[in-house]
């Protein structure tokens, strides 16, 4: 089946915590900055990340059109735990979801969820022309370096999966990111949005665009 909201959160009496909350970002002041910088480096080994400045460039900078970058904010009061960027590529009713990085204090307590979920909810209200399909890259478990990572990834793995992502059969690496940086293999996640075109031509097309 395709994607659907998760339940809402409750609203219990004054001792519920204050929930996190996410919102587009147009504009990033200096501290914010430094903290998806810091949130960015400490989720992504280096062949993963394009660079602080590259980073920070995905920010739109005005409200994000059809067609181009999108760069949500998670936000605890006072603080930012997390960030999503994605694009929408929309001569192919597509969009990519570059980067969801999620603070290592603050995993577990669905920020990475309502992160996902506000950037596809972006998305599917796009107009016109919301996305037929969402697809993701991730590390493949078996090419993990030890247990414990094998361990992390198939957690991501199993993170999008509750999200409705189903893994596609496409033999992808991704070229590398930076000089000396290796060729990193991935496995596609693809999330149904609108009777999605899946054959293989078609996904070989979206991920050289």
């Amino acid at each position: 089946g395709g994607w659907q909201p998760g339940p809402g959160r409750g609203t219990g009496g004054a001792a519920e915590p204050p929930p996190i909350v996410v919102r587009p970002s147009h504009v990033l002041r200096r501290h914010q900055a430094i903290t998806v910088i810091r949130i960015y480096n400490e989720a992504f080994p280096p062949p993963q990340r394009i660079g602080d400045s590259a980073l920070l460039g995905l920010v739109p900078g005005g409200p994000a059109e059809l067609g181009g970058w999108a760069f949500h904010l998670a936000e605890h009061p006072h603080e930012i735990v997390g960030f999503a960027a994605g694009l929408h590529v929309s001569h192919l009713r597509l969009a990519y979801v570059a980067y969801l990085a999620v603070a290592g204090t603050w995993r577990g307590h669905g920020a990475g969820t309502a992160l996902l979920e506000s950037l596809i909810k972006h998305w599917v209200e796009s107009s016109p022309g919301p996305p037929h399909w969402i697809f993701l890259e991730v590390e493949r478990p078996e090419l993990a370096r030890d247990p414990a990572e094998r361990a992390l990834r198939e957690r991501r793995i199993h993170f999008y999966a509750r999200h409705a992502f189903q893994r596609r059969e496409a033999d992808f690496q991704a070229p590398p990111l930076g000089p000396e940086l290796p060729i990193v293999p991935y496995w596609v996640l693809m999330l149904p949005l609108a009777e999605p075109d899946l054959r293989p031509a078609t996904i070989r097309t979206a991920l050289a665009d």
